[in-house]
């Protein structure tokens, strides 16, 4: 009776004591003897957007070989597959425990999403016979790093081109390009020789915060020398940041430990030189009609090439010859003339005349600039310069005919004395 009543005893231990379902076929195989493990992952831990490799051993230290069996790696979020990579594969039969085909290897890649937050997330692995997933042997979740640090990068920047002695706004455009916001940036530059300072400011500006995907506009006015060589220069750029992901550590005192700051250290090239300004000037009406003008350099850089020309217009038009004329090269602060031979719509008043000035700047670009200028239009008084003509020749004769008289009276004297 006694060894009866154990026995119900032990059978009932065991109905209450096996599980149902999927976990009691994973322990009556795991009592057969297979083991999955994950050997490694690489990265570890892994990154937003990076693929993830995973390695599973898959064991029998059974006393019995294993029939078919597939592994097949179950992926949910933040993970996906990779297309062309298989999750899928047959490992066929394992040798029983101490001998060497016991035991297989199997390789699955991933990819992580780009926007998951750091922390460790399950991926569910499945074995199972050949043709019968319906029953699966065994049911394993293991767990992945990911590491969700942010990034930024300065996307953009605003100057390309700085005229000397010119002030310019720079602008630098930077990029939350991570995973998790960032806090307490600091953004500063500097120029190779100090060749380029800022104005107003300092080169240092803070951004208190900027959330993933986002980005912020730092602003500068600079300047830089006016005898500055043209020429392309180096901008140096140095961002640094709190990465909120690190910042989780509670002190005594209840503050947050920010023990990683990060650094981000980058160049630019930026060009000084460029283009310059012209002024035109009217002179004067030339002997034979022409409107002289004087073009000046009165920017800070050479000007190569240049020529200035007098487009088609209404109330004025060219008498004769080419609308442009050829002035060569000036310096700053150099000068020379320019003739045409204009004729006004009208006379009497001051007429709007425009003109175009094409060269050639410090960095080889072909620049064009239009001038408006206010020209009073005169006619060529021709009668006047004839009077002045006729009175100059008359000047002439009188001084002939006192010269004849004179001669004469002093002939007259020397014959009176003779006699």
């Amino acid at each position: 009776m006694k060894l009866k009543y154990i026995f119900k005893i032990m059978i009932l231990c065991m109905v209450i004591t096996v599980p149902f379902g999927q976990n009691a076929m994973a322990i009556n195989t795991l009592d057969k003897g297979i083991m999955v493990d994950m050997l490694n992952q690489k990265p570890d831990p892994v990154k937003p957007g990076d693929i993830l490799e995973v390695r599973y051993s898959i064991q029998n230290t059974g006393s019995s070989e294993t029939g078919n069996l597939v592994v097949e790696v179950v992926p949910k979020y933040p993970f996906r597959k990779v297309s062309g990579s298989n999750l899928i594969e047959n490992i066929g039969k394992l040798g029983r425990r101490y001998e060497d085909d016991r035991s297989k290897v199997v390789k699955i890649e991933l990819l992580v999403d780009n926007n998951v937050n750091a922390g460790q997330y399950p991926l569910e692995v499945l074995v199972y016979e050949q043709g019968n997933k319906d029953n699966v042997c065994i049911t394993r979740e293991f767990y992945i790093d990911v590491d969700s640090e942010s990034n930024a990068e300065i996307e953009s920047i605003s100057l390309e081109k700085l005229v000397p002695g010119k002030k310019t706004n720079l602008s630098f455009v930077i990029k939350n390009v991570g995973n998790s916001p960032l806090k307490n940036a600091m953004f500063s530059w500097e120029s190779t020789s100090d060749l380029v300072l800022p104005v107003g400011s300092s080169n240092v500006k803070y951004i208190n915060f900027i959330d993933i995907d986002g980005n912020a506009t730092v602003d500068f006015q600079v300047l830089t020398n006016v005898n500055t060589k043209p020429g392309l220069y180096k901008l140096d750029m140095t961002l640094t940041y709190d990465d909120v992901e690190e910042l989780k550590t509670i002190t005594q005192a209840g503050t947050l430990e920010n023990q990683k700051r990060k650094t981000i250290e980058s160049k630019a090239g930026i060009y000084i030189g460029g283009g310059t300004d012209f002024d035109i000037v009217f002179v004067e009406r030339t002997m034979n009609g022409d409107y002289s003008f004087s073009i000046s350099n009165i920017g800070n850089n050479q000007a190569s090439s240049v020529t200035v020309s007098i487009p088609e217009q209404e109330r004025w038009s060219l008498s004769d010859g080419s609308n442009s004329v050829v002035l060569g090269s000036l310096q700053k602060s150099d000068y020379t003339l320019a003739d045409f031979g204009l004729v006004p719509g009208s006379y009497g008043e001051s007429l709007p005349l425009k003109f175009q000035i094409a060269y050639t700047s410090s960095d080889g670009e072909r620049e064009i600039q239009d001038k408006e200028l206010s020209v009073y239009a005169s006619r060529t008084d021709t009668s006047q310069s004839a009077v002045k003509s006729n009175s100059s020749g008359s000047n002439n004769n009188l001084v002939l005919l006192t010269f004849a008289l004179l001669v004469g009276a002093g002939f007259v004297l020397y014959k009176k004395k003779k006699l």
